[in-house]
C-alpha cells in the first residue's frame, strides 16, 4: 500500500529558493499555489495537499506527486509517497535538493553582503565560505 509521508526533519525556509533549487536538480514542471491537491496512485490513498507540487512522472516519482507543505511559520516540509522515496533520483532526492537549496542560500547571502564565494573540498565534504 502506498501512502504519503511528511519529512518534518527536513525544512526549507524560503519558497522562492526552494523552487529555484528544484529547477537546479532537474524539475521542469512545478505547480505553485495554496492548498493544492496532490495526485494519488491508489484511490484508497488519503488526499494530501501542498503549496508546491512536482507532478507524478516528472522526476522519477511514479507513484504520486511530490509536494511541499507550508507550515504556520512559513517553512516548507516535503511530502513524498513512501514508494517513491527511494526511487526518485536513485534515492538521492532529499540530499540533492538540500545541497542545491543550500547553494542558493549561500549565493543569496554573498550577494547581500557583496562578498565572494569560496568552495573547498575536504575529505569528500564541500565547504563553502563567503568572504566579504
Amino acid at each position: 500500500m502506498s501512502k504519503y509521508m511528511t519529512f518534518t526533519e527536513v525544512v526549507f525556509k524560503d519558497g522562492e529558493l526552494l523552487v529555484c533549487a528544484l529547477e537546479d536538480i532537474g524539475c521542469k514542471e512545478i505547480r505553485q499555489g495554496e492548498n493544492l491537491a496532490m495526485g494519488r496512485y491508489y484511490s484508497e490513498q488519503l488526499q494530501q495537499r501542498a503549496d508546491i507540487i512536482i507532478p507524478r512522472d516528472k522526476i522519477g516519482n511514479h507513484y504520486g506527486d511530490i509536494g511541499f507543505q507550508r507550515s504556520g511559520n512559513g517553512d516548507y516540509t516535503p511530502v513524498i509517497d513512501d514508494l517513491d522515496g527511494h526511487r526518485v533520483l536513485n534515492g538521492q532526492f532529499i540530499p540533492r535538493l538540500r545541497a542545491a537549496y543550500n547553494e542558493r542560500v549561500v549565493s543569496k547571502v554573498a550577494t547581500r553582503l557583496r562578498g565572494t564565494i569560496h568552495r573547498a573540498i575536504e575529505g569528500g565534504i564541500v565547504k563553502i565560505k563567503v568572504r566579504y
